[in-house]
């Protein structure tokens, strides 16, 4: 039984240890550069080193953002509904970066926040300095293009245009920087796969 035991304990070592993660891992693992300047919803400073130990879930993007940030969001929810009903809840977090100085003030994040229930979310802003120093290190593209006519249907409405690279960025409990998901369309079950395997780590 002891043998059998051991066995199945090496089995399952080994599962762990080539375990392959499923995003983006070009160029990683790397020190995921810190961040400073910014602050919270709250209004308070923050600073990666505040979530070591945490597996960081973290995107990009602006709250007037008319369909691209609310559907990365809306995804990023599902992963959060799924993590908590492992029994993950308190393990990571979930940190979205401004790419709009100009609107995204400390008042306009928290009535976002409260008003879509992202409670359990980390929104962060800054000056258009600290931020742009923040997405060059990342790597997000951001060019904005003032506000521009969309039509929707029959009616054309006016929406703040701003473009900026879609992603998530995955950073371990050691401030790594892991993998990355492209694109609006998340694979939300392998984040969460890949998000618990870390946490495990």
């Amino acid at each position: 039984m002891r043998k059998i035991a051991l066995s199945l304990t090496l089995v399952l070592l080994l599962s762990f240890l080539s375990y392959a993660l499923q995003g983006s891992t070009k160029g990683f693992p790397k020190k995921a550069p810190e961040i400073k300047g910014l602050i919270t919803d709250e209004g308070k400073p923050f600073s990666l080193e505040q979530l070591k130990g945490k597996v960081v879930i973290m995107t990009y993007g602006y709250t007037q953002c008319p369909h691209v940030c609310p559907t990365i969001l809306a995804y990023l929810e599902q992963v959060k509904e799924k993590l908590d009903k492992d029994g993950m809840k308190g393990k990571y977090k979930i940190v979205f970066v401004s790419v709009d100085p100009q609107h995204d003030t400390v008042q306009n994040l928290q009535k976002y926040k409260k008003e879509h229930g992202f409670n359990d979310f980390i929104f962060l802003t800054g000056s258009k300095e600290a931020l742009q120093k923040v997405w060059k290190d990342y790597h997000v593209y951001v060019k904005d293009k003032g506000v521009m006519e969309m039509k929707h249907g029959d009616m054309v409405m006016k929406h703040r245009m701003i473009d900026h690279t879609a992603k998530v960025t995955i950073i371990d409990k050691k401030g790594n920087i892991r993998e990355e998901f492209l694109g609006m369309y998340l694979p939300v079950d392998k984040i969460v796969q890949d998000v618990e395997t870390l946490i495990k780590e």
